[in-house]
């Protein structure tokens, strides 16, 4: 890689992992793509060998640097903390118990640099479970279409599981000024307004990102205690409702485009099959119309 190639910017959180974190920074440290600024935000570990890690690794390569926070910021503020850090033309987050293919940044670079109107890149997705055996995804749309409403359409009613496009790689100045909202779902909200800067581009065959499903993805009681949830329907509002309303803080639309995402927003919703809608809405109906054709028509007496 030549030195005049774009810095990019691997913003790393971690807390209280320090086998995780060691794992991951050999394995950004090893990718092909050398010109990399690695910023370490220790979300004021307990764990006392976290700190001369930290050292160590910072001693071994210069490309190294970390901030030890006073307290725990929680997980958003402490993602937000390594964006406003990050100087690099390019940046992603690089969790401490996630694993990149070595060509994984070269790719994405490349990605991003063939395609101006491209603002986030992603390889295929392998998802990692606990014992270790990682298997495909579902993360099968690009999100190139070049019109607003339909980019964001078609990413509402995706499933789940392209919510993954978070851990790509990010043209920094896209995302540079969005405000990471520090509550549950906050990191889908992220990506649904960089995707109304600009496309999300998914490049095949050529490397993988390994998510590691079981560590820092939580389960439902972690989660209300980290964001303290109350409401019991904070999945309606986590989602349904800020789907179609959140788009008119963005300062970057008109008033009319922000209008016109609630209506397409308000549609890829009912669409999407994670969301009950589809089936009230859908799924329900279009059943009781096939029931009702099913019948046999009533025998004609002479």
């Amino acid at each position: 890689m030549q030195n005049n190639s774009p810095l990019v910017t691997v913003g790393i959180p971690t807390y209280n992992r320090p086998a995780g974190l060691e794992k991951t920074l050999q394995c950004i440290l090893a990718q092909s793509y050398r010109n990399l600024e690695v910023i370490v935000s220790d979300n004021c570990s307990t764990d006392e060998t976290v700190l001369p890690l930290l050292k160590k690794y910072a001693a071994l390569d210069s490309r190294v640097t970390f901030f030890v926070q006073e307290k725990n910021r929680s997980i958003i503020p402490n993602f937000q903390f390594l964006l406003d850090k990050a100087k690099g033309d390019y940046f992603m987050w690089a969790a401490d118990d996630d694993n990149w293919d070595p060509n994984f940044i070269e790719v994405c670079v490349q990605g991003l640099q063939t395609n101006p109107d491209v603002v986030l890149c992603m390889t295929d997705l392998k998802l990692t479970r606990v014992d270790g055996v990682s298997g495909d995804s579902k993360l099968n749309r690009s999100f190139m279409q070049a019109n607003l409403f339909s980019r964001c359409f078609h990413f509402v009613k995706s499933t789940a599981e392209n919510k993954y496009f978070f851990c790509g790689l990010y043209r920094t100045t896209a995302i540079k000024n969005i405000p990471f909202d520090n509550s549950w779902g906050g990191d889908h909200l992220f990506i649904y307004e960089t995707l109304t800067k600009g496309k999300f581009l998914l490049i095949q065959g050529l490397a993988n990102f390994y998510y590691f499903r079981g560590g820092s993805s939580k389960g439902m009681d972690s989660v209300r205690k980290a964001f303290n949830i109350k409401a019991r329907y904070h999945f309606f509002d986590a989602y349904i409702l800020k789907y179609t309303t959140h788009q008119f803080r963005f300062k970057h639309l008109s008033f009319f485009k922000k209008l016109g995402l609630f209506f397409s927003n308000a549609a890829g919703l009912i669409f999407n099959e994670d969301f009950i809608l589809y089936y009230i809405f859908i799924k329900k109906p279009v059943k009781a119309l096939i029931r009702i054709f099913k019948k046999k028509p009533l025998e004609h007496h002479p």
